[in-house]
């Protein structure tokens, strides 16, 4: 019998010292708060920003800035710190790796929800991702981290006992706190940056392409494309500007290479790339705090497919050229320069479309293969 009591003990203090291990692990997330899930980050901490879709919905809930810059990968190598020398704003960049729309609308709605008001949105408009269902969301792209977003309390318990959170995020910060090492956070200009990583080269555009053929059809757009457009723009992209229209939007269709418009030449879907394009153009034009802007005639980059590391993703320097580009449409230049603005408005409108339409289905796509000089 003392031999039995003796194991029960033994045991119900294996069972304490699991529950009280579980405790301080739970506890220690819940302080260092490594995703910004229950409040702002702590000024003695130092926080590694890493992890898009963890660490996203709390920098937009408890960080304090009155900018936005977000969108998907196009938007990565945007420097925050340029878009606030130009805007004079205190900026988050919040990116969204393959993100559909409604993704980067639920994450801006989190921003006025928490009780901000944005001066300005820079999100870019991806072509790919018009015509979707307004709900999709990537769930081929891993977990989608409800917990951290809804409001459910009881789920939390995924995010405070996470063995990544604990290792990568939790026991980072707290010893380079107890080293006394600065707080801070990674900074919003490489946070998110990939440009290190990638290689911007003409040969892995076109990857092996000998010719860009003519169209074997021309596929006409269906009613059915037309609906999904028309929902996910109004739904994910308008809705929120009619809202908020204290804050100024401004949205823009990235500067893909011409290889790209080629490719979707060659399919037979340049022009119902196009009209989805300008009934998506039309439905932004009914709000004067929408601001579009386009950079297809930008031909010294867009076809330069050494400035990109696939038909779609240009290099850093590009992210930085649009910037300055919409900081000039929006008024901010010092430098008094008469380089092009590219923001398409209801006045230019017609004339922008057309220009657009001749270029991209006359363009000589196979000039793209010519030799390097």
């Amino acid at each position: 019998m003392e031999r039995f009591m003796t194991g029960k003990k033994w045991f119900g203090s294996i069972i304490i010292i699991m529950v009280v291990t579980l405790l301080v692990l739970a506890g220690c997330v819940f302080w260092a708060d490594p995703f910004f899930h229950y409040r702002k980050p702590k000024e003695y901490l130092y926080y590694e920003l890493t992890d898009q879709r963890f660490q996203n919905d709390g920098i937009t809930k408890h960080f304090d800035y009155d900018a936005i810059i977000t969108g998907t990968s196009m938007t990565e190598n945007f420097s925050a710190s340029q878009f606030d020398e130009l805007f004079g704003t205190n900026s988050i960049k919040v990116c969204f790796s393959g993100a559909t729309y409604k993704e980067i609308d639920d994450n801006l709605q989190v921003s006025y929800e928490s009780g901000h008001s944005p001066k300005y949105v820079l999100r870019g408009l991806d072509y790919t991702l018009l015509v979707r269902d307004k709900d999709e969301l990537r769930l081929d792209m891993g977990e989608y981290p409800d917990y951290l977003t809804n409001a459910n309390p009881f789920d939390d318990v995924k995010y405070l006992l996470n063995k990544d959170v604990i290792i990568n995020y939790t026991l980072p910060s707290l010893i380079k706190y107890i080293k006394g090492e600065p707080g801070g956070h990674t900074s919003f200009d490489v946070y998110s940056y990939t440009a290190h990583n990638a290689t911007y080269d003409k040969n892995a555009v076109l990857m092996g392409r000998s010719e860009f053929k003519a169209p074997e059809a021309i596929n006409a757009a269906t009613d059915d494309e037309i609906t999904m457009l028309t929902e996910n723009m109004s739904v994910n992209v308008i809705e929120l500007a009619g809202k908020h229209p204290e804050t100024t939007f401004l949205y823009f269709f990235p500067p893909y290479s011409m290889a790209y418009f080629g490719g979707v030449k060659e399919e037979g879907n340049l022009e119902k790339e196009l009209l989805f394009k300008e009934k998506a153009i039309d439905m932004m034009l009914e709000y004067d705090n929408i601001h579009i802007y386009s950079f297809t005639d930008a031909l010294d980059i867009t076809t330069d497919l050494n400035r990109y590391r696939d038909v779609a993703h240009y290099d850093q320097n590009v992210n930085f050229w649009i910037i300055e580009q919409i900081a000039k449409g929006e008024g901010f230049d010092s430098e008094g320069s008469n380089a092009p603005v590219f923001r398409i408005t209801k006045e230019n409108k017609e004339t922008y479309v057309e220009a657009e339409k001749e270029l991209l289905m006359n363009f000589d796509y196979n000039s793209l293969l010519g030799n390097e000089d």
